[in-house]
C-alpha cells in the first residue's frame, strides 16, 4: 500500500459543484424575478471564481465573499443591490440542498475506505458544506470534514492540512495523498504541506511547471491503483520518474 491516508477536496472532486451551482443560481435569480440566461451564468461564474481566488490569496474573507459576489452580479444585471444579502442567503440554502456526487465518486471512495483513512479538506463555506456532506451517501466513509470557513485558513495555506493530519493522528507524510481538481489550492496546498498530490483533470489538461502534481488522473477510477501502489511511479506526471521535490521541513 503506497498511501494509507487520503485527503480529498470536495467541490469538483467528489461533489458535482457545477450542477449544484447552476441549479442554485437559477432558483436564486428566480426569486428576484430574473431568468438565468447564459450571460447571467457567465457573469456569476467569472465573479465567483475571482473572489475564490482572492480567498485563496488571503485578500478576501469568507464573510465578504458571501454577499460581495451577488452585489457585483446584481450591479451587472441591473438588479437592486439591496437584495444581495437576501439572495446570498437563498443561494447558500439551495446550494446546501444539492448533495449530488460526480459520476463514479461513491464507488471509488467506498472501495478506498476499506483500506485507507480518509478526510475531506475544503475551502467551502460551512453552512453549505456541513449540511450537504451530511445529506450525501458518503458521509459515513470519512473520519473528518475540515472547512476553511471554520478555521479561517484556506488552501493552499499548509496549516489547514496540518490541522487535518494532526486530527488524524499525525501520520507519516509519505503515506498521505492530497486529491483535488485545483492546481492553485489542492495541489499547491499539498506541495506546501509536504505531501504527495493527485490532480484530477477530467479534460486531459497538462499541468504547468508549477505547482507540479505527483500524479495526474482524468477520472477518480484511476485512483485506487495509485493508492495501492499498483500504478508505478512511471505513470505519474506524464511519464516523470521522480516525485515532486518536497518543501523542506523546519
Amino acid at each position: 500500500m503506497r498511501y494509507r491516508w487520503l485527503l480529498f477536496d470536495a467541490d469538483g472532486t467528489l461533489f458535482d459543484y457545477d450542477g449544484a451551482e447552476a441549479s442554485a443560481l437559477e432558483r436564486t435569480l428566480a426569486g428576484e424575478g430574473r431568468a438565468t440566461d447564459a450571460a447571467a451564468r457567465a457573469a456569476y461564474h467569472r465573479i465567483n471564481a475571482a473572489l475564490w481566488k482572492q480567498l485563496e490569496g488571503g485578500t478576501v474573507d469568507a464573510a465578504t465573499l458571501r454577499t460581495r459576489r451577488f452585489e457585483l452580479l446584481f450591479a451587472e444585471l441591473d438588479i437592486p443591490c439591496a437584495a444581495a444579502r437576501t439572495a446570498s442567503e437563498r443561494y447558500l440554502v439551495e446550494l446546501a440542498a444539492c448533495a449530488r456526487l460526480l459520476p463514479g465518486a461513491e464507488e471509488v471512495v467506498r472501495e478506498l475506505a476499506a483500506s485507507t483513512r480518509m478526510a475531506i479538506v475544503t475551502n467551502g463555506l460551512a453552512d453549505v458544506q456541513r449540511p450537504r456532506f451530511a445529506r450525501s451517501s458518503i458521509a459515513d466513509l470519512f473520519e473528518l470534514l475540515t472547512i476553511s470557513d471554520e478555521l479561517g485558513i484556506a488552501k493552499p495555506d499548509p496549516r489547514i492540512l496540518d490541522v487535518t493530519l494532526e486530527a488524524l493522528g499525525s501520520p507519516p507524510k509519505d503515506e498521505v495523498l492530497m486529491i483535488g481538481d485545483s492546481l492553485t489550492s489542492d495541489v499547491q496546498g499539498g506541495v506546501n504541506a509536504g505531501v504527495d498530490t493527485c490532480w484530477l483533470a477530467p479534460n486531459g489538461d497538462r499541468p504547468p511547471e508549477a505547482p507540479l502534481p505527483t500524479w495526474v488522473i482524468r477520472s477518480l477510477a484511476e485512483l485506487p491503483a495509485i493508492v495501492s501502489g499498483a500504478r508505478g511511479r512511471a505513470g505519474a506526471r506524464e511519464g516523470a520518474a521522480d516525485p515532486v521535490p518536497r518543501v523542506p521541513e523546519c
